[in-house]
């Protein structure tokens, strides 16, 4: 199959471009699934529902556990810092990123990093 796109364009480098525009969106996919982010994961831990319309939860955001209250009155407020989270054994990972992890344990590298 012969692809001419014009005089002046490389079909090398249309691979090249392709194959690097396909391996961004894999690591930003791969990022999203691990929920990765600036400041690590974000999880509510749990929750009590106080009236109809005041909450309380307890979030961990960067390995801190904070006591997040939220209502109608406007942005949720931090209540109090609950101090760090508890290292136990590794987390889970989600289903799509195991086979990833599988993968690159293959060449040698420890953790997917």
């Amino acid at each position: 199959m012969v692809c001419d796109m014009g005089a002046g364009v490389d079909p090398l480098t249309v691979v090249g471009l392709t194959l690097l525009a396909l391996l961004l969106v894999l690591a930003w996919l791969t990022r999203r699934l691990r929920g990765g982010g600036p400041l690590g994961s974000l999880a509510s831990r749990e929750r009590m529902v106080l009236t109809a319309q005041h909450t309380v939860q307890v979030i961990e955001i960067a390995g801190v556990r904070l006591l997040v209250g939220t209502g109608p009155s406007g942005a949720p407020a931090v209540l109090a810092t609950l101090g760090p989270v508890e290292q136990t054994a590794s987390p889970p990972k989600p289903a799509l990123a195991r086979p990833w992890a599988e993968l690159l344990g293959r060449f040698g590298v420890e953790g997917g990093r």
